[in-house]
């Protein structure tokens, strides 16, 4: 499974998009990015989900970043925290010329709209929907903040456009949409913020000594097996021993990284981690149990989607 190119993303991390993408028809609400004269200018023949044949008038240039839709889609309508696959053509808006590809082959993994790692390209997703094709329009200071490690955020004056004419495929769902189920006993507690994210609270006792897996969600979706790769949310914290405090180990709900892709191949994995996710539906929430290099952990698995091999 490939990741999004280092180039894109951090164009995305160092460009500011505040806001979503125009769905293309009606009123566009206050929170979605609008398009402009420099996105508008830009057009992209060819079907859909191929590379299309990108034009851009000479020395096109950018005030902030622009989103227009160049043809519209009819599926799902995506909002934050939504893990997206995607395709996409990347232009120099100052000459015309590719400056990359997705590669078009349905082998990139998702990004998800509005997570931090993905920055404007991610922001620009929300309010598009699946069969969008986009043109984004961002300045090119992105590029030269990104690739001498500033942090500082674009100007706002007018400047040369970096072009990016995206392909919305397929959404997940943001979170695990099974039905609600009892953890076994003994088991931390778990709760939900408006967004999905769990929060994960360790009881006073110790671990048990095994490996366990407890359904907190029980989903309707397809069955991942060995052959598959998940599309997951996670979020794991420490389980010491009797008095020791609990600490976050890792979530991607918020590292800004957003939905992950896992392999379930044996051998690509912890197995104490793939046999968490292996043989449960899409929809799924997951309570694992899981003792890593001698320590404990309890991971809040949401399984939003599978990709096969």
């Amino acid at each position: 499974m490939r990741t999004i190119p280092a180039l894109l993303v951090t164009i995305g991390l160092a460009a500011a998009l505040t806001g979503c993408a125009s769905s293309g028809a009606g009123t566009t609400p206050s929170s979605c990015a609008a398009p402009g004269a420099a996105s508008e200018a830009v057009t992209a023949s060819g079907a859909f989900g191929k590379q299309p044949k990108v034009s851009i008038p000479s020395g096109l240039t950018t005030k902030g970043t622009q989103v227009s839709v160049l043809k519209q889609g009819d599926g799902r309508q995506i909002g934050n925290g939504t893990p997206v696959l995607i395709e996409y053509t990347l232009v120099d808006g100052a000459t015309g010329d590719v400056a990359q590809t997705s590669g078009y082959s349905g082998k990139t993994a998702p990004i998800t709209a509005g997570a931090s790692n993905y920055g404007a390209l991610g922001a620009s997703l929300e309010c598009a929907h699946v069969g969008d094709r986009l043109a984004v329009a961002l300045p090119k200071s992105a590029l030269s903040s990104s690739s001498t490690g500033s942090t500082e955020t674009p100007s706002k004056k007018t400047e040369d456009a970096v072009v990016a004419v995206i392909d919305v495929k397929k959404a997940f769902d943001a979170r695990a949409t099974g039905t609600p189920q009892l953890a076994g006993d003994k088991m931390p507690a778990v709760v939900l913020a408006p967004s999905g994210a769990p929060g994960i609270t360790i009881p006073s006792w110790n671990a048990p000594s095994s490996d366990e897996t407890h359904l907190l969600r029980k989903g309707s979706g397809a069955t991942l097996t060995a052959k598959d790769t998940a599309v997951i949310k996670y979020t794991a914290v420490t389980w010491g021993t009797e008095g020791s405090e609990a600490s976050v180990a890792g979530s991607s709900w918020t590292d800004g990284s957003g939905g992950q892709t896992v392999p379930l191949a044996k051998g690509q994995i912890q197995e104490g981690i793939r046999k968490a996710i292996l043989g449960h539906r899409v929809g799924d929430q997951v309570l694992a149990i899981v003792h890593q290099q001698g320590t404990a952990y309890a991971y809040v698995i949401d399984v939003l989607g599978k990709m096969s091999s």
